[in-house]
């Protein structure tokens, strides 16, 4: 009966109808169904990359071998290490409690700890007691050791609440490792780092990161610049700037300069024709992100986020050079936000998609667009959307 618990995330329908409907406007219904259930589980695989600008990737590989990691080298991106996801695992039900948000489920359903900001309610249970943590609707996600009292969670809502020790699926923690302190480790999804490649920056050049944070794509070009250069790293809220900040500081980068603005603006002061490329990753439906608990995204929302993303193209194009190259991405499998977009953006804004040569098969987008996708019903990995346009 237990185990039965365990797996009716599976069970349960992750897709809202307004959405499913959408879906099938593209995609096959099967593949919709496929798509459904990959996005219920993380993958097989939890990428790292490493600072080549700090370290030998194989060395840190063969480190962190010798001190018992089950890590590998990614045979084809060199910066890119990778170590096995495990699961699903049997989680224990002990009389204590501790009901979480989603975001705080997703996190500790892959093994991480449980941070005050994310409890909701907390049940039998006091300071030192073992206690199974919650997803809000009531599916047991980990189990672990509460740190501190109730009422000290509450009070300051900040700090470890419950120190997992056994969760669904499980990945190694690298984030206390003196490699992660000193800045050669960096935690990014391998779509993340193709991408990066894909735009291939050189040394000197001046990039236009117009939604950074954290900070995974703005640090990687700036690694692969040789520090040499600059990267302007936007984002609108002074905490997102900040974390971008401690990255690029936690991984010795001078070239990463951070500015907190709207980037849909970014033009009032931004000189026109200043920069030689940019990145946009803009905020998106978040359809290709895994493991999933809930999905609450309706049909509208992926018109709404397109609109809004097409803002962000519009001012990409002012502040770049002829000739300087643009990389789009999402983490969404939506046509509207995706192939739409690119249509959008050589149509309305000049700007010419390129050929991709990605360095392993990938599909390729809908509706004959340039570009490359990664699927997670082909790929074992999140769903990714790249592009790569040049403004002529």
């Amino acid at each position: 009966m237990f185990i039965l618990r365990i797996f009716s995330f599976v069970a349960k329908k992750l897709f809202r109808e307004s959405m499913k409907n959408y879906l099938h406007r593209f995609y096959n219904p099967e593949y919709v169904d496929s798509l459904e259930e990959a996005l219920k589980t993380p993958g097989t695989k939890y990428y790292l990359r490493v600072n080549t600008l700090k370290a030998d990737t194989k060395e840190v590989v063969y480190r962190l071998r010798e001190e018992g990691y089950d890590v590998h080298l990614h045979p084809i991106i060199s910066e890119a290490i990778y170590t096995y996801v495990r699961g699903p695992h049997r989680v224990n039900l002990h009389s204590g409690h501790v009901i979480v948000d989603w975001k705080t489920a997703e996190s500790v359903y892959m093994g991480a700890y449980v941070y005050a900001p994310g409890v909701q309610k907390i049940v039998n249970a006091e300071r030192g007691d073992l206690v199974t943590v919650f997803s809000p609707d009531g599916e047991p996600v980990a189990e672990g050791i509460l740190e501190r009292s109730p009422s000290e969670i509450f009070r300051e809502k900040r700090g470890i609440a419950v120190r997992t020790t056994n969760s669904v699926y499980k990945i190694p923690s690298l984030r206390e490792h003196p490699f992660f302190r000193e800045g050669i480790l960096y935690h990014q999804s391998l779509p993340s780092m193709v991408a990066v490649k894909l735009l291939a920056p050189m040394p000197g050049w001046t990039i236009l990161d117009m939604c950074a944070s954290p900070g995974g794509k703005a640090t990687h070009a700036a690694i692969l610049m040789g520090d040499e250069g600059e990267v302007i790293a936007v984002d609108r809220s002074e905490k997102k700037v900040q974390t971008v900040d401690e990255n690029a500081r936690r991984l010795g980068l001078r070239s990463v300069k951070t500015l907190v603005y709207d980037s849909r603006y970014i033009s009032e002061i931004l000189d026109p024709e200043s920069v030689d490329a940019v990145i946009l990753d803009p905020p998106c439906t978040t359809l290709g992100i895994r493991p999933k608990l809930i999905y609450t995204r309706e049909e509208r929302d992926v018109y709404q986020l397109s609109q809004y993303q097409r803002q962000f193209l519009s001012e990409a194009r002012k502040v770049l050079r002829r000739n300087g190259l643009l990389l789009y991405t999402t983490c969404t499998l939506t046509p509207h936000e995706n192939e739409f977009n690119m249509i959008y953006a050589a149509s309305e804004l000049g700007l010419k998609p390129l050929g991709l040569k990605p360095p392993f098969p990938l599909r390729s987008p809908l509706l004959g667009v340039e570009g490359v996708v990664f699927d997670p019903v082909l790929n074992d990995t999140p769903g990714f959307f790249i592009s790569v346009l040049r403004k002529s």
